[in-house]
């Protein structure tokens, strides 16, 4: 029989997205300390964060959210962006044993990403996080014109991997886009909860790990019992 394949989306799965934007914010700040008064540093920091959504939101809507709260920063929506697109990829970092078990998984089935975002953005995070020689299949919402939930960004990726839908598990962390997208399709399903409840209105994952950075063996073990 051939072997099953597997999908993986990348922010806050395969990479940890909320510790490079968590750095980003912190920077931002200590560029910008005029715009950000030290007396609310804590609750500044938790209505960023809020606003972003584990990056879920709307990026337009995000930087307006921010630019309008913040006008001491002096820059526009557009010019915020722009500043996060090309410095919070370069502050993903490389998880020693993703890497390792990512090489053993791949020279045994078929595996591919499937994530949200553009290809600048999201191919740096890859590059950081050394993984794209690890994995050259990778469909991205603003390459292939679709975003997740949609299922053509799903339908790409089956096609490119040769497999029916009833031999893919995809592996990631929104229950929407990710879970209730894959399994419309008939995916097997993993959701990467990191600590979060699953919402009840939605039908639940196939299995469920906390998070796969530094914990990668509960994806693995995931996998051998799927496989």
């Amino acid at each position: 029989m051939r072997p099953r394949a597997v999908f993986f989306d990348l922010d806050d799965t395969l990479i940890d997205r909320a510790g490079a934007f968590a750095r980003y914010v912190e920077g931002l700040i200590e560029r910008h300390p005029a715009a950000f008064p030290p007396r609310h540093r804590a609750e500044t920091l938790a209505g960023i964060h809020a606003w972003d959504r584990r990056g879920a939101a709307d990026r337009a809507s995000f930087c307006r959210q921010v630019t309008a709260a913040f006008p001491g920063l002096g820059l526009t929506p557009e010019a915020l962006w722009e500043d996060m697109s090309s410095r919070l990829p370069r502050l993903v970092g490389s998880d020693e044993g993703v890497c390792e078990w990512m090489g053993s998984l791949t020279a045994r089935q078929p595996v591919a990403v499937v994530s949200n975002g553009s290809g600048r953005v999201q191919r740096t995070k890859l590059a950081q996080a050394r993984l794209t020689a690890l994995l050259p299949d990778v469909f991205l919402s603003g390459e292939v014109g679709a975003e997740k939930p949609d299922p053509r960004i799903f339908q790409a990726a089956l096609a490119r991997v040769d497999r029916s839908p009833g031999e893919v598990l995809h592996v990631g962390d929104d229950p929407e886009r990710d879970i209730v997208g894959a399994a419309r399709l008939g995916l097997a399903t993993c959701w990467v909860s990191h600590g979060r409840g699953w919402p009840r209105e939605l039908p639940p994952p196939t299995f469920t790990v906390e998070r796969i950075t530094t914990r990668v063996q509960d994806i693995a073990g995931v996998i051998a019992r799927w496989t």
